[in-house]
């Protein structure tokens, strides 16, 4: 059955995040820091070749000091592995200390007015001239932006804190965001002291600068200040017009402050400060108010759903169909050893055919059956037997039923009642390191592990057919490991002109998001389906993603 569609259901049933534009942000953030790690090898290239080009780029423009172009690849190699797990998420954690600890001991020994030290020992002298009074020490902006960026860093691989670290990274990117301008417009220093200065760092550092800083915003897209402008809703409307005033006002403010530099030179830490506080004040401007039309929104949304569905099934609202209702509410499986996250979106109503039940019992041996069933429409008759299946597969488990007893049962009841599903049969020993799995015709869930993929392809046909027979696998589950299960509906999301979603781009999805939550990936594929669709899905579905404890 279609789900018709109005102007309130389209409000109502847009996506929370655009996970196609999401994607295309975290390919953006990997290629802006890996130019941000490409400036910082050239340079140290350069030094080790004594390529001077590499180094000032041309004779009227300041070299990158070695310590910079360290800090830029440290930087790079950080927000890259920030978002990977394991030994590479460690190595990011060392990259982010070696740009903080380079901008904070460089900005020290400047603070203290030290002469040249062994830490600008890499800064081989004869080779480009020093346009610093210490020759190898990066200019002072440069430690503020390290540090800046050190803190963004430690926010991505800890994963707290993201609105805060986006704050400290767009700061960050400002300061090299002010000398690219500054160049741009002729504010540069061929002789120290001599002409006036709006931040004072070489231009290839200012740019490598700005390329991690927006590396970092763009990696996590679906939260903070990118979250808010990628939103579907009235809050991510109101971020993209704040936020293109936001960027406007800043380049007014930044000519006039090259005007007054040029009039009334000043201090050149004082205007790189002023800089760093007017982008860091209007950016707050944006997130807070964002953040609380977002909270309201989502209220909103909520108690909006809550009548929608009850006005479309006052009919049905009775005491069995109330009973029923309470019996299928799709919860996420509480597993010991196990991270679950679930998202049930029915086309239609409360009751459909899609359910999960987690079946435990002690005897003879400990053990968990966990069984997504999707049986064909998504109307109550559906959600009747599903709830029928419920109890079957239930009663069978808790007697000590084998799976493919199980299995062979559940074909034999939807024979009976004449319609047909597919499922996915899981069972899980906490006390075992592999589980045993049958696909009946379900969507072919999909494995990662440290970065690889696989599917769990069909073990038999869909359940309800005579003469059906399905194998039991035993799968191999390593700690840390993600499995992801979703029914058609995800896949088979259909766009206006009929363009299905189709499986890789959910794969695409789940693999771009493998380090994230397991609830925040099952949302990422609902999201993904109904931004497809741009209105209600006809058809009910519901993502399981599930990650084994390391």
């Amino acid at each position: 059955m279609q789900a018709t569609t109005d102007a309130n259901s389209m409000l109502l049933d847009r996506p929370q995040n655009r996970e196609r534009s999401a994607l295309r942000l975290m390919t953006w953030g990997a290629r802006f820091a890996g130019a941000a790690g490409l400036i910082g090898a050239m340079v140290l290239v350069g030094y080790a070749t004594r390529t001077a080009w590499t180094v000032r780029l041309s004779a009227r423009l300041p070299p990158m000091y070695p310590n910079a172009a360290l800090g830029l690849t440290l930087g790079a190699c950080a927000a890259v592995g920030a978002k990977r797990r394991g030994p590479v998420r460690i190595l990011a954690a060392g990259g982010a200390l070696g740009i903080g600890g380079i901008g904070l001991i460089s900005l020290w020994l400047h603070i203290i007015g030290a002469e040249r030290t062994w830490f600008e020992g890499l800064f081989p002298s004869g080779f480009v001239e020093a346009t610093t009074a210490v020759g190898g020490r990066p200019a002072p902006e440069t430690c503020v932006a390290f540090l800046l960026l050190a803190s963004a860093l430690a926010t991505l691989i800890l994963r707290r804190t993201p609105r805060l670290g986006q704050a400290l990274a767009i700061a960050g990117a400002s300061v090299g965001l002010s000398a690219v301008v500054g160049y741009l417009l002729g504010v540069d220093r061929a002789e120290l002291g001599v002409q006036a200065v709006y931040v004072g760092m070489a231009l290839h550092t200012g740019l490598g600068i700005m390329f991690l800083g927006f590396a970092i915003v763009c990696l996590r897209p679906n939260v903070g200040l990118p979250g808010h402008l990628l939103n579907g809703g009235i809050a991510g409307g109101v971020t993209r017009r704040v936020t293109l005033a936001v960027v406007i006002t800043p380049a007014l403010l930044l000519l006039l402050g090259v005007a007054l530099a040029r009039v009334m030179p000043e201090e050149q830490l004082a205007q790189s400060i002023f800089s760093v506080l007017q982008v860091g004040v209007l950016s707050g401007a944006v997130l807070i108010p964002s953040a609380v039309m977002s909270r309201t929104e989502q209220q909103l949304r909520n108690e909006l759903e809550a009548t929608r569905r009850r006005n479309e099934h006052e009919s049905d609202i009775d005491t069995l169909v109330e009973a029923i209702t309470a019996e299928m509410i799709i919860a996420s499986p509480d597993l010991p050893g196990w991270d679950f996250g679930v998202r049930y979106q029915p086309a239609t109503g409360h009751l459909a055919g899609d359910s999960v039940q987690v079946h435990i019992r002690q005897q003879p041996t400990e053990a968990t059956l966990i069984a997504l069933v999707d049986v064909a429409g998504h109307d109550v008759y559906s959600a009747v037997v599903a709830y029928g299946l419920r109890s079957h597969i239930g009663a069978l488990w808790e007697i000590g039923a084998d799976l493919s007893t199980i299995v062979a049962s559940v074909n034999a009841k939807l024979l009976r009642r004449r319609t047909i599903a597919t499922a996915i049969f899981l069972v899980v020993d906490p006390l075992s390191e592999s589980i045993e799995f049958v696909n009946a015709g379900h969507p072919a869930p999909l494995h990662l592990r440290h970065g690889n993929t696989s599917e769990w392809t069909l073990t038999g046909p869909l359940l309800g057919l005579p003469n059906a027979f399905h194998d039991v696998r035993v799968i191999d589950i390593q700690p840390d490991d993600l499995v992801v299960l979703f029914t058609d509906g995800v896949t088979e999301a259909r766009s206006p002109d009929g363009r299905q979603l189709g499986k890789a781009f959910i794969h695409r999805v789940i693999t771009a998001r493998q380090a994230d939550s397991p609830r925040s990936i099952a949302d990422a594929c609902v999201d993904a389906a109904i931004e497809h669709a741009r209105s209600r899905l006809s058809d009910d579905v519901l993502v399981i993603a599930a990650r084994r404890a390391s």
